[in-house]
Order: C-alpha cells, then structure tokens, then sequence
C-alpha cells in the first residue's frame, strides 16, 4: 500500500468495459511524512474522491480486481480510502 496525493484525471474515451464507472487518477506518491518521492501512479477510483485529497492506494493485482469485481479486470492499482491522519511511532516505541 502507498499513500498519495490525487494531482489529476486521465480522460479515455475507449477502455474495457470491466473498468466502466471507475475513473482513472493520477497520483503523487507520498513519504509517510507527507513528503513527495517524486514518483507518479495511474490508479481506479473506486471511493469518489477529488484532485489534491490524500488517498491510501493497494498496488497488488488480486486486491485490485476483487475491488473492481470483475476477476478479469486489467488493473493493478486502486484507491482503496481517503487518508486523514498519519501518526508515526517514535523509534523508541518501536522498540518496546
């Protein structure tokens, strides 16, 4: 899972029609502190959400396809919730 920031909208006037209803997104890929990595990602939407929210993306096949319930979808990646709060543990709770 990866969390990122919706920066845009890919418009397709032609694709497979098991991806029909889910638009597709592009996204900034996101640091857990909020921090951009550089890297980008396409994935379906499948909650509704807009340009600039913070989203928490799965990017695992099997997943993907059961979201998009359609065993045969082409996809990989998919917005799977709207992220409002990362809380990090300090290395020293980590530890305990």
């Amino acid at each position: 899972m990866k969390i990122c920031t919706v920066s845009g909208q890919i418009i397709s006037t032609e694709k497979n029609r098991r991806l029909s209803g889910y638009p597709l997104l592009t996204l900034d890929i996101l640091e857990p502190d909020g921090t951009l990595t550089g890297e980008e990602l396409a994935a379906f939407d499948t909650i509704g959400v807009g340009i600039g929210e913070r989203v928490l993306v799965t990017i695992e096949g099997d997943a993907a396809v059961q979201l998009i319930r359609h065993k045969d979808a082409p996809v990989d990646a998919v917005i799977v919730g709207v992220v409002d709060k990362v809380e990090m543990l300090s290395r020293e709770d980590k530890s305990k």
